[in-house]
């Protein structure tokens, strides 16, 4: 799916969601979801495998039906006149790229945009083979290509019709690090051509990069959004490793009980403690002073992306 010359729609969010649900009998494969998509941004959707990404995004494009809900994309209501037409204006690319093999990259392309009518289209073709970093693979057919240049044929495929919404579903899924580098590169340079985008991945570390804000799903819950800094926060797991000389780890235990702050580790020569909300290591280091304990070294070791998305989807339970 993507889109034809149009002019753009004035909206504030691209996508907006409120109660979307899909139920496959006593199913409940996505459940009352709920969020909007501002334009301009990349957005990560992330989720344990069965958790309704993929169903959320084909609902998202109409392709599944939902069972309650509402869905508005540029504007338009899914089951709107006007729905259709703006779906002509976005992009998909949906667990694996639809390519004719036996065809270049090049034909590939040339008949998508035949498809959609894209005017100027070599120049249009041109651009994108840049992109994705196909220009001299271009005449070869597709289905000698790695995956990850499939992969990267399925998104300029999904580019050529100048979307204002590009959909993405793992698009670095089952790429080697050097496929997966490449994929976060390209998802990055969408906006820049005009494109919001909102991508799959269980990739964490590539989407902490490439995204703007993330959305994270569990049992086809929306359980927390917001960019990764705020997420982060939210896990509540910031600690304090504090290197100690031996002799002083006792003394700093018992002042840590006395001001009730929770060690997670002890070692001969360290102290690793939990922060609170507002507590810095400042505030430790002043508070062992207080009791004629001299900390040598106070190091922050900020929640992972990853081990805040175990915690909140259950996984480290």
């Amino acid at each position: 799916m993507n889109a034809t010359n149009h002019t753009t729609a004035a909206v504030r969010s691209i996508i907006e969601v409120d109660g979307l649900t899909k139920r496959y009998g006593s199913s409940v494969a996505v459940d009352s979801l709920s969020f909007d998509v501002p334009t301009g941004e990349v957005i990560g959707l992330l989720g344990p495998n069965g958790a309704g990404k993929t169903t959320a995004m084909k609902m998202l494009l109409g392709l599944v039906r939902p069972t309650a809900g509402r869905v508005r994309i540029l504007g338009a209501e899914y089951g709107s006149s006007e729905f259709a037409l703006a779906i002509q204006r976005v992009g998909a690319l949906i667990e694996s790229p639809a390519l004719y093999e036996r065809l270049s990259a090049r034909q590939n392309l040339e008949l998508e945009a035949r498809a959609l009518g894209v005017p100027r289209v070599q120049g249009r073709i041109d651009q994108l083979l840049e992109l994705v970093d196909l220009a001299d693979r271009a005449g070869d057919r597709a289905g000698t290509y790695s995956l990850g240049m499939k992969q990267r044929l399925g998104i300029a495929v999904a580019m050529i019709g100048r979307p204002e919404l590009v959909i993405l579903d793992e698009p670095a899924n089952g790429l080697d690090p050097a496929g997966i580098v490449d994929i976060r590169r390209l998802i990055r340079r969408l906006p820049d051509m005009g494109s919001t985008v909102l991508v799959s991945s269980h990739q964490l570390s590539e989407v902490q990069q490439a995204c703007d804000r993330l959305l994270i799903l569990n049992a086809g819950r929306l359980i927390a959004s917001g960019t990764t800094a705020e997420i982060l926060a939210r896990d509540g797991n910031d600690e304090l490793t504090i290197q100690l000389d031996p002799t002083d780890v006792a003394a700093a235990v018992e002042s840590c009980h006395r001001h009730h702050l929770t060690i997670t580790s002890r070692a001969d020569d360290a102290l690793t403690v939990a922060l609170s909300e507002n507590q810095s290591g400042r505030d430790i280091n002043q508070m062992l002073a207080a009791g004629g304990i001299y900390a040598i070294e106070i190091t922050r070791q900020t929640t992972s992306l990853e081990h805040a998305f175990l915690n909140m989807t259950g996984a480290n339970q």
